[in-house]
Order: structure tokens, then C-alpha cells, then sequence
């Protein structure tokens, strides 16, 4: 059966990156420039369109047997070599800072686990400080292990029965926190848990539903731009009139499903789906690189230009948001061609082993 391809979806996710791109400048490189207060809840939806892509990418091969190591051999693939990239880029901060004298030799000690994906366990309870957005990454990762672990188990009863768990661990996180902005630190783990635990087994859940729910009758005049929309105002929202932690479980039980139905519901055409598909090529990359290099300019404006980070006029942010997308499109069309390289070898030695189980066999008969 061919795959079917969800461009809508393609869409939002890049325009979450995007957000938080605009979150992270301005909470830490640029502080004076505008960034939506809701940006962080795009790492939820992130894990939802995860559930949802994943089962429809891999639940024909899970249900035909698939194993653990080879499905998490396919996922480490698709994320190792820009994860990597990142933590390299963050790796040469540390060291512009350790030699200018603003940071120990230590900053380095996170390095070498990190690059297997092993999380630090420091004083300050940063999973990744060379590039602490990863935390989701790991987080993910250990959702993709218990997806292809319990495949089999996982029929729809459990997953509700793990997506209400997830609830409610939201519910308490938000009133504990006051935000669902949480998961970067080691103490923050009951609520990344629960994040991930929630939009990434109902993610499965919109795609199980599919065949009843696609079939909803979206009328055919509804943009793709729809569910951009929504999720532009869902990620920018900001009123006092509704506390926090009710406007982010709002967002995260109701409204991010309802943008992901609608985005799978959708399709863009024309000049939209050219773009929708850059977005979402470029999404990733714009993910797992943009903090330290935006660490890295702010330092060269500060130190280089005399141009102190809380005087950045909107129009230099907005140009440096438009190289770091153009950046990571072209280093996401540099990455599908590195990974084709890693994933070859990796498909002999399997055919290989394949090949031999049936010689082996024989022998021992």
C-alpha cells in the first residue's frame, strides 16, 4: 500500500519549530525581541504529529514482525547525524568559552555521552547543557521504545489507558509548575514524561482513528491555512483573563488534536505545498541546531560588532530567523543524503544476516 503523505502536517511542524526558535531568542539570546507566550507548547504537538507519523510509517512493518533494534536502528539513523551537528555546534561554544576564560573545562565533560544520546546528571540538572533543547529528542526516544516494545500489546484500550495516565500527570504538573513548560532538567521529568506519554500515544490514537475521523466531512473549500492559523494563535496566545496551566491543558487535551486532525484532514496546493514542504524539511535541522548557533551569533554581535544582545533591532532577529530556516533546509538536504549513505550498510548487514539464518538452519538440520 503507498504511503500517504501529509503535507499539512509537514507544515505545522515547521512552523512550530519556528516558534520555538522565536521562544529561545528571545527567553535567551535576544531578549528584548517578541516571542509567543505559548511557543514552548510546540514541542507537545511535535510529540503528537511523532505518534501519528510513526504509526502510519511503521505500523504495517511492526505488525509484520519488525524488531526493537532494527526500528530503533531506523530511528536513531534519522536523528543521530543532526543531533550530533547540534552538539558539535554547542561543543564549539563551550570551548570559545572555556578559552575566553567564561566557562571551566568541565563545560566539556557532557560531551562524549551525549553523543549516545546518554543525558548528563549535573549540579544544575540540565540533560543537554551543550544543547539543552534535545531533552524532548530523549524524551521521544524513549516513547519510540515503548511504541515498538509493546506494539502488539498496544491495542486501543491500553493507549487510552496510558494517554489518561499522561492526563492527569499533566493536570498535576501545570498546577505544581504553573506552566506545562517543563523538561529540560532532571527535576522537570514527572512532567516531560507526562508531556511526551500524552501526545505521542493520542498521536497513534488520531491514527488508528483515521479511517472514521479523516472521513468527518471537512468541507473542501477549508485551506491547509486553517490549521496554520490555529496553531500561529494557539502558540501566541497570552491573556490574563485564563490562568497558565488551564490555557496550556486547554491547548494540549482539545485544541493541538483538533490542528492535527485538521492537518491531516488538509491538503495544501500550488505555491502553499512548495512551502509547506520546505517547512517541513527544514523543521528538524531548525530544531536540533538553532540554539547554539544562536548562542554563537549573539556572542559574535556582542563581542565582534560591540552590538550587546538586549540592543538587537527586530530587523537584524528577523534576519538571522530567516538565515537559521534557510540554514537548516539546505542542511536538511545534506542530511537526507548523509543518512541514505549510513542507512546502506546498514541494510546489507541485515540482508546479510537474513540470508545466512537460512544456511545456518540447514546445517543444523
Amino acid at each position: 500500500m503507498a504511503r500517504r503523505l501529509f503535507h499539512t502536517l509537514d507544515g505545522l511542524r515547521g512552523l512550530a519549530a519556528v516558534a520555538v526558535v522565536l521562544v529561545h531568542m528571545g527567553k535567551v539570546s535576544f531578549p528584548t525581541i517578541w516571542y509567543p507566550a505559548g511557543g514552548y507548547l510546540a514541542v507537545d504537538l511535535f510529540f503528537g504529529l511523532s505518534g501519528f507519523v510513526l504509526a502510519e510509517a511503521y505500523a504495517a512493518r511492526l505488525d509484520a514482525g519488525l524488531s526493537l533494534a532494527a526500528f530503533m536502528q531506523k530511528r536513531i539513523v534519522r536523528l543521530w547525524p543532526l543531533y550530533a551537528l547540534g552538539l558539535g555546534l554547542g561543543a564549539a561554544a563551550a570551548a570559545l568559552r572555556i578559552a575566553s576564560h567564561h566557562a571551566p573545562p568541565s563545560a566539556l565533560a557532557p560531551f562524549l555521552p551525549a553523543l549516545f544520546y546518554c543525558p548528563w546528571f549535573g549540579s544544575d540538572g540540565v540533560l543537554y547543557p551543550l544543547n539543552f533543547p534535545a531533552w524532548s529528542l530523549f524524551y521521544e526516544l524513549i516513547a519510540n521504545i515503548v511504541m515498538a516494545a509493546a506494539w502488539r500489546r498496544l491495542d486501543n484500550r491500553t493507549l487510552i489507558g496510558l494517554v489518561c495516565l499522561s492526563a492527569l500527570g499533566l493536570v498535576v504538573s501545570a498546577r505544581l509548575l504553573g506552566s506545562l513548560n517543563a523538561g529540560m532538567i532532571w527535576s522537570w521529568a514527572p512532567a516531560a514524561l507526562a508531556r511526551v506519554g500524552f501526545s505521542f500515544f493520542l498521536g497513534i490514537l488520531l491514527w488508528r482513528a483515521g479511517p472514521r475521523l479523516l472521513n468527518v466531512s471537512v468541507p473542501p473549500n477549508v485551506s491547509a491555512w486553517v490549521p496554520m492559523g490555529l496553531l500561529a494563535l494557539a502558540l501566541a496566545v497570552d491573556t490574563h483573563r485564563i490562568p497558565r496551566p488551564l490555557l496550556d491543558l486547554s491547548e494540549v487535551f482539545f485544541l493541538l488534536p483538533a490542528i492535527i486532525w485538521l492537518g491531516a484532514s488538509t491538503r495544501p496546493t500550488g505555491a502553499s505545498l512548495m512551502m509547506f514542504e520546505a517547512l517541513g524539511g527544514a523543521s528538524y535541522a531548525l530544531y536540533a541546531v538553532h540554539a547554539p548557533i544562536l548562542g554563537l551569533v549573539a556572542a559574535f554581535l556582542n563581542s565582534g560588532l560591540h552590538i550587546p544582545p538586549n540592543t538587537a533591532s527586530p530587523w537584524l532577529c528577523l534576519a538571522i530567523l530567516a538565515g537559521l530556516v534557510l540554514l537548516a533546509w539546505s542542511l536538511n538536504r545534506l542530511d537526507v543524503a548523509f543518512r541514505a549513505r549510513l542507512d546502506a550498510p546498514a541494510r546489507w548487514v541485515t540482508q546479510r544476516a537474513a540470508r545466512a539464518q537460512p544456511a545456518d538452519e540447514a546445517i543444523r538440520g
